[in-house]
């Protein structure tokens, strides 16, 4: 007999490092008094992929690193593991299989968990073997949908259309998630209380086939009737059924139930939402509709330190009221402070700011904001002071999508190397978001794409230009586990229809510092002008991250940055191509990784560190 084997075995020894109480090196002995074993997975014929299908579902094999606590405990394990690999063998269209499982080459039913106690101290691990032979595959044979009593509208019958192909593998996991789709979408064409009342499985082991056939009661049709908000204190009751958009009379549909839900997410003043339907229709022929939320405190405040060595330290605090007038709107003010320490505290900046925004304003998913703010930049390459006032609309299209469009006047004074100049600026910025990340902080997946554009007019002069950037940031895991995360980001951005002494330096594209091109000041890169650099009006660049998280709280991250910033409004890589690589450590906590970067700049300049070391909160990008 042939055989595919996964093989766990117990060690005699084991060797741990600690620290803070945190095993950071080999693996956690048995507790002490644990009943020790060793188990191997054995599965007929040569079937690796069916073995490591099969393995997960063992608690025998998850927990062989413990041991059990004594051999009652190892004989039950084994009793529930017949029972969760058969249903592992279903998931995989096995339903002739069978599972033996022998103790110290004992079967299961004969085992006497006395005996296995009596083993003399110190005998070696007691071994635990798990033979499966798994049966033919067996295929979907007849399958049947059909429903009681016949309604005036109904979903389609189709089999094919909830995964149910004769033919095909009858896998279980196919049928519970058919019946689960098929239930579905009867409530989605207006029948709340649709279920499976019945459900005939019967698998042919003469045929190896499996019939099908499921009856759905599609209950009483629906519209919406009263809609309940219920936990509101501060919030206003009445915005809140509003901003759901459900309306009584329209026709019932869970997808836009879900939708309700997300949009009421947005609302930073509430931790949580539920959305309730009634459990029967009232005699309009209306379901009710409970909204259950529960608000977040009102006020809010923070803050958030990073530093660099090449760049000085920054410090962030911030406050805020989620809920100002009572009907979600939300006022933030914050201050941020940079580049302490850098070289003394004429090289300090600052950017001080207040938000509002009230969400709802147009429609349910467009939101009013407003911002001022004063920014004092002092990169190497120029010196600013600038003051500017923000009015727009942000409207979210859906979970992952979302823009904005708002006006914005400037008025700044920039000192570089074209002299020092006054600046009154009129733009109207939109902004385009596309953002999948499984999670802001750490992701593993997903990507983050941002397009901005700006029409600019600057009233003294009247020159006018357009600013704009495309920033691209994808995640993909190499591994099952996401221990190893392949990470990349790709800028490009260019200014155009004036030249580069017309354009003020904050629009000006730079190059360098720790959200750039780590090992380099920050913007201390791009063209020149009389020996010093006054940025330029386009650029591409580009990073890239082996995250690799070598242990549960720790991580390396080997990474390079890359840019190119030219003077032309196109890219002609006719520059210098500016490099940093370096290598980072990641400390994982629950609030996100705690981050530390080294960083050497590759390309020569004059005037440059040697090197750059950076520390933040989260991710780099």
């Amino acid at each position: 007999m042939l055989s595919a084997a996964v093989v766990l075995a117990q060690p005699e020894a084991a060797m741990a490092l600690e620290l803070f109480g945190v095993s950071v090196l080999g693996d956690d002995a048995a507790p002490s008094g644990a009943f020790p074993y060793a188990v191997s997975l054995q599965v007929e014929g040569q079937d690796e992929a069916l073995a490591k299908a099969l393995s997960p579902a063992s608690i025998l094999i998850e927990q062989s690193k413990q041991g059990a606590s004594d051999a009652l405990a190892l004989v039950a394990r084994a009793r529930t593991d017949v029972e969760r690999i058969v249903a592992a063998l279903y998931a995989e269209a096995r339903y002739g299989g069978d599972v033996q499982i022998t103790i110290d080459g004992v079967p299961l039913a004969a085992i006497k968990p006395e005996e296995l106690e009596q083993r003399a101290e110190g005998a070696p691990p007691v071994e635990v073997v798990i033979n499966i032979r798994p049966g033919p595959v067996f295929l979907f044979g007849s399958v049947r949908i059909e429903h009681n009593p016949p309604t005036e509208a109904a979903p389609t019958l189709d089999p094919q259309s909830f995964g149910l192909i004769e033919g095909e593998p009858a896998k279980s996991a196919l049928i519970v998630a058919a019946s689960d789709r098929i239930v579905e979408a009867w409530r989605s064409s207006g029948y709340p209380f649709a279920q499976i009342t019945d459900k005939d499985i019967e698998a042919d082991h003469a045929r190896h086939v499996v019939d099908v056939r499921l009856m759905v009661a599609p209950g009483d049709p629906a519209v919406y009737g009263w809609v309940n908000v219920t936990g509101s204190v501060d919030l206003d009751s009445r915005r809140i059924a509003d901003q759901t958009a459900i309306r009584p009379g329209e026709r019932f549909s869970p997808r836009q139930l879900k939708q309700s839900r997300e949009r009421l997410r947005k609302f930073e003043s509430i931790e949580s939402v539920r959305v309730i339907e009634g459990d029967q229709v009232d005699d309009t022929g209306g379901i009710p509709i409970t909204v259950e939320v529960i608000e977040r405190k009102a006020r809010f405040f923070g803050a958030t330190v990073s530093a660099s060595t090449v760049d000085g330290a920054e410090v962030q605090a911030y406050w805020g009221h989620r809920n100002l007038f009572g009907e979600g709107e939300k006022l933030r003010v914050d201050a941020t402070v940079s580049q302490i320490g850098a070289d003394g505290f004429e090289r300090l900046q600052f950017d001080v700011g207040a938000t509002f925004s009230k969400p709802g304003v147009l429609d349910i998913d467009t939101d009013l904001f407003s911002e001022i703010r004063l920014v004092r930049e002092r990169p190497e390459s120029y010196e600013s002071l600038s003051g500017n006032v923000r009015v727009g609309l942000a409207h979210r299209f859906d979970s992952v999508l979302s823009g904005s469009m708002a006006f914005e006047a400037t008025q700044s004074r920039i000192e570089d190397a074209f002299g020092t100049t006054n600046y009154t600026l009129l733009s109207l910025h939109g902004d385009l978001l596309y953002d999948s990340r499984n999670d802001r902080f750490d992701p593993s997946s997903g990507v983050n794409a941002i397009f901005r554009f700006a029409p600019v007019v600057e009233l003294a002069s009247g020159a006018t230009f357009g600013a704009s950037e495309l920033s691209f940031a994808s995640y993909r895991s190499l591994d099952t586990e996401g221990r190893a995360i392949l990470a990349g980001r790709f800028v490009i951005g260019s200014d155009f229809g004036a030249s580069l002494a017309d354009v003020p330096a904050t629009y000006r594209f730079f190059a360098g510092g720790g959200g750039s091109v780590r090992g380099y000041e920050y913007r201390s890169l791009g063209p020149t002008f009389n020996g010093q650099v006054v940025g330029g009006l386009s650029m591409v660049g580009g990073s890239a991250e082996l995250r690799w998280r070598i242990m549960d709280s720790l991580g390396l991250v080997p990474f390079v940055d890359v840019a190119v910033v030219s003077p032309d409004s196109f890219p002609t890589f006719n520059e210098p191509v500016y490099v940093g690589a370096g290598i980072g450590l990641r400390y994982y906590t629950s609030f996100g990784p705690l981050r530390l970067d080294f960083a050497m700049p590759t390309t020569h300049t004059e005037g440059q560190p040697k090197f750059g070391v950076y520390v933040g909160l989260g991710q780099s990008f």
